[in-house]
């Protein structure tokens, strides 16, 4: 009977040792989703804020096309969110996952992207790759550590 109830403790943390990847997998898929709504909101402020709080203080954004990274919030807000800009409406902005890795408490997406938006009077419509390796912060939740993306310019059909 005790190696009954030895064997059952095994498997049960076995089950646990698996579920976590599992969990903290669909964790990342929802940060990966929450940063593509983000960017849905309307209105500077309601963007800016729930983008950036996706990132920890210390993130690095790399821009395609040779773009200088941003290094930090401030500079991720200034990169994104210039003071006396205009806003950027988000009308489509999709982003599909094709790998999620866990490691510790490091984790990487990568997928494909389209993006439609107006800035001004710029119309935009782009798609392209991305990765992003987020860290679970000592509270639990995830945010991204770094972003890189690359993109090219697609025809707007208004879609």
């Amino acid at each position: 009977m005790r190696g009954f109830i030895a064997a059952a403790a095994v498997a049960v943390a076995a089950a646990c040792a698996t579920a976590a990847p599992e969990s903290d997998e669909a964790a990342l898929r929802a940060l990966d989703a929450a940063y593509a709504d983000a960017w849905k909101r309307e209105g500077t402020a309601a963007q800016s804020e729930a983008v950036l709080a996706l990132f920890h203080d210390d993130a690095v954004i790399m821009p395609g096309l040779g773009t200088d990274p941003s290094y930090g919030i401030d500079a991720i807000r200034a990169f994104w969110f210039p003071e006396g800009a205009p806003p950027t409406v988000t009308t489509v902005f999709t982003h599909t996952p094709d790998g999620v890795v866990v490691d510790g408490d490091l984790g990487v997406i990568s997928g494909r992207y389209v993006l439609r938006f107006t800035y001004g009077d710029f119309v935009g419509a782009q798609e392209g790759n991305y990765v992003s390796v987020a860290r679970r912060g000592d509270d639990g939740t995830w945010r991204f550590a770094r972003m890189t993306w690359n993109d090219r310019a697609i025809k707007d059909d208004g879609a």
